[in-house]
């Protein structure tokens, strides 16, 4: 028999005879998964991506993402084998790094930016995901993670380079040879702004409007546009 945290224990002294401790919990409930178990995961998932968002990957036990959740520390190990797999499955649970772009890359040829604008356009959707409150946990946990554990977040940094790149490629489909270097060096801007801005809460930064933000900051991503269409 197993308690409610997945801990075996003895089998109770008034067992029925020939009625096995499987076949009682299926009887008392229906089969199938046991009530309450994706509702935990959950619970740890969410709690597990607010201290990797808050204390960086190297700063998260296990232990603490159990005191975080409010559940037994075994059923961490239940449901992740690891610190690594918890951090893949928390970040993967709020977004999706593959399709982060996909508003962009998916524009149609009669909505295509007007030139001037496309920087606004990528500073206002890379940013956008970052006020978020259901994208934004996942993304500061990425970067906290990169800045002490680069291996931890590597997978998720590469998911967003190589959409930031397509969503580039897109915008500027007749530079494509020289897109991999722009998209690098237009994400380095936007990279070092949200470390500032959400990871390290650097005032004022920290404290500007978005609007306000988008405002200073498109006309620094939009003279690469410029620059690479008149080459």
């Amino acid at each position: 028999m197993a308690t409610g945290n997945g801990i075996p224990c003895a089998e109770p002294a008034n067992a029925q005879p020939g009625v096995t401790a499987q076949s009682r919990r299926s009887s008392s409930r229906g089969g199938g998964r046991r009530p309450g178990q994706s509702s935990t995961k959950e619970q740890i998932l969410t709690a597990a991506l607010e201290l990797f968002a808050a204390k960086g990957y190297s700063g998260t036990t296990m232990r603490g993402i159990a005191q975080q959740a409010q559940v037994d520390p075994a059923l961490i190990h239940h449901f992740f084998s690891n610190k690594e797999g918890v951090f893949q499955d928390a970040v993967a649970s709020r977004v999706d790094m593959t399709s982060l772009f996909d508003s962009l890359t998916d524009l149609d040829a009669g909505s295509e930016p007007a030139p001037g604008r496309r920087g606004e356009l990528v500073a206002r959707a890379f940013l956008s995901f970052w006020e978020d409150e259901a994208t934004s946990p996942a993304l500061i946990a990425v970067y906290r993670a990169g800045l002490s554990d680069e291996a931890a977040a590597k997978t998720f940094r590469k998911q967003i380079e190589d959409g930031f790149e397509a969503c580039v490629r897109r915008l500027t489909p007749a530079e494509s040879d020289r897109v991999p270097a722009f998209a690098s060096l237009v994400s380095a801007q936007l990279s070092g702004l949200v470390t500032l801005r959400y990871v390290l809460r650097m005032e004022p930064l920290a404290s500007l409007d978005f609007e306000e933000l988008v405002e200073w900051f498109a006309p620094a991503v939009q003279v690469h546009f410029d620059r690479i269409a008149e080459s």
